[in-house]
Parts: C-alpha cells; sequence; structure tokens
C-alpha cells in the first residue's frame, strides 16, 4: 500500500530495522553479514583517516544515514557515504542528507545487480554526486565510477593486493585493498 514519505520517516524512526522508501513502497532491507560489514567500515575508516589527515571539509558517514533522491522519490540506505561539508538535510531531518559527493556501496549476492544499474542510476541524479565505488565481497576487487567534466561517467576497477583505488572527487585519497581486505 501507499505510504507518504513523512509517514515513511515517522515509522523508521521508531523501526528496528531499516526500510528503503520508493515513491510511497516501503522496501525492508536485510542485514548485512561480518564480512560485508567489516569492508563499509574498513572504506569508512580509511576515508575518515584521509579526511582528517588533511583537514578536509567533508564527512563522512556510514549506513545510519538516508540519502534523499528527489527526482525519483527515494529514501535510500549506502553502505559509507563522503557528505560535502556542509551537510544539507532533507526538510531539517539531520538523519537524511541531500548532498553526496561519494557513495560505496558492498556488493552482495542479493543486491550487486541493483548496486550496479539501477541503484547507480538513482545517484547519478543528484548534484553533489561525484564518485561511486563499488567493493566486491567475493574477491579483492574495487570499482570506482568517476564522473568527468563532461558528465560522463568513467569506471576503473582496481584488482588484487598490490592494487592501490584513488577516489578523485577526494582529492586523490588512496584506497589501498591490502588494507581494506586485511583479514578477509
Amino acid at each position: 500500500k501507499y505510504v507518504t514519505l513523512e509517514a515513511y520517516f515517522k515509522a523508521e524512526e521508531k523501526s528496528i530495522t531499516k526500510h528503503e522508501y520508493h515513491n510511497g513502497l516501503i522496501i525492508s532491507m536485510a542485514g548485512a553479514k561480518l564480512k560485508h560489514n567489516q569492508l563499509a567500515q574498513g572504506v569508512a575508516n580509511i576515508l575518515g583517516n584521509f579526511v582528517f589527515d588533511n583537514n578536509l571539509d567533508y564527512i563522512v558517514s556510514n549506513s545510519d544515514t538516508k540519502i534523499r533522491i528527489e527526482a525519483f522519490d527515494k529514501v535510500i540506505y549506502p553502505e559509507t557515504l563522503v557528505i560535502c561539508f556542509p551537510a544539507e538535510y532533507f526538510n531539517g531531518r539531520e538523519d537524511t542528507i541531500t548532498n553526496p559527493l561519494i557513495v560505496v556501496e558492498v556488493l552482495s549476492a542479493s543486491t550487486q545487480k541493483y548496486d550496479r544499474t539501477t541503484k547507480f542510476e538513482l545517484y547519478r541524479t543528484i548534484t553533489s554526486f561525484k564518485e561511486y565505488v563499488l567493493v566486491y565481497q567475493d574477491r579483492r576487487h574495487v570499482t570506482v565510477w568517476t564522473k568527468q567534466n563532461d558528465g560522463a561517467w568513467l569506471p576503473k576497477d582496481y584488482i588484487g593486493d598490490e592494487s592501490v583505488a584513488i577516489l578523485h572527487a577526494l582529492g586523490d585519497c588512496p584506497l589501498p585493498l591490502l588494507r581494506l581486505y586485511k583479514g578477509l
């Protein structure tokens, strides 16, 4: 049944599980496994350290921060994200932002098709969005999609322990796969 955006936010505030809002429909999100969470947290740690060490005006956040995608009337949860500073909140809601710079998704068997296609299309409607990072769970592989000056998106794959993904939107932030996948 159709639910208003206001009703969604009210219910989500009380819920012990996460749900996304898709144009009036509420979609329940499955819980993630430990490896998935370790990869998402690992990316957040590396990006957060880079932002701190370089005194950059960005905010690194985790999967508790929602992104409002106005063009498609959606509210979705990314794994990890970098937010332009200052954060722009949707209708003053400090749990929902509208200005992500970088979005990170950890691919799982059940979500990878959606993450690679539809979700990426949704994110691309956000003006501030400049980089999309896909982290594979089943192998040491990261794909970084970077928005070019002409608006085109260019993918680059980084594979193996010796690879270091570069996030250009964050001042050429290095994301070493050896560090990211350590212990996994």
